[in-house]
């Protein structure tokens, strides 16, 4: 059974050929912004994907003594991710949210620290939510100035651009909201 490494994986490559180093360089943007891999974790996951016949591999020279291998996606892995993608999901894992449990917890702790601590969350959301921006528009000017096509690679980018600039907005008004509660210690009513 193919592992959620695998299919991001098996996505990566139905876009383009790579090494494992390629690999984990572009698991960081943008699929890393939503789906995050360890560097050591995709050479086994590659093995495995191999031993299903879902990739293969050529070697060309590499920078050192030894031999680079190129992953593929092969015409099994490519139905694989297409069924893959049809069924419905796997309950979710790793739904902890350390500021959700922050915010759940506190009534506990001293107030002007605890709202200090939610706005400088802040800063940190809205930088990643002018990189999505960034790309969102990178994206849009690649296919006339609005979205690609459902069929072309893009359009991948383009829905989890989305989900990232909707969850950013929302991650931003609800820290200014507890930053602020926080600072008035009152109560506020309601979303």
């Amino acid at each position: 059974m193919t592992s959620r490494l695998g299919y991001a994986i098996l996505a990566l490559l139905a876009r383009l050929p790579s090494t494992g180093y390629e690999l984990s360089a572009r698991a960081r943007r943008p699929l890393g912004y939503f789906w995050t891999a360890q560097h050591g974790q995709i050479y086994p996951e590659l093995s495995r994907l191999l031993d299903a016949g879902f990739v293969s591999f050529t070697t060309s020279p590499g920078p050192g003594p030894r031999h680079k291998k190129v992953y593929s996606v092969t015409a099994a892995g490519m139905r694989e991710l297409a069924e893959w993608v049809v069924r419905p999901p796997a309950p979710a894992r790793g739904d902890r949210d350390e500021m959700l449990l922050k915010a759940y917890a506190c009534w506990t702790a001293d107030q002007p620290a605890a709202a200090a601590l939610f706005d400088d969350q802040i800063s940190r959301h809205q930088e990643r939510l002018a990189r999505y921006l960034a790309d969102w528009q990178a994206v849009q000017s690649r296919h006339g100035g609005g979205p690609p096509p459902v069929t072309h690679p893009d359009f991948g980018s383009h829905a989890t651009l989305r989900f990232g600039i909707d969850y950013e907005r929302q991650r931003i008004g609800w820290l200014r909201w507890m930053a602020d509660a926080l600072s008035a210690e009152k109560r506020l009513a309601g979303p």
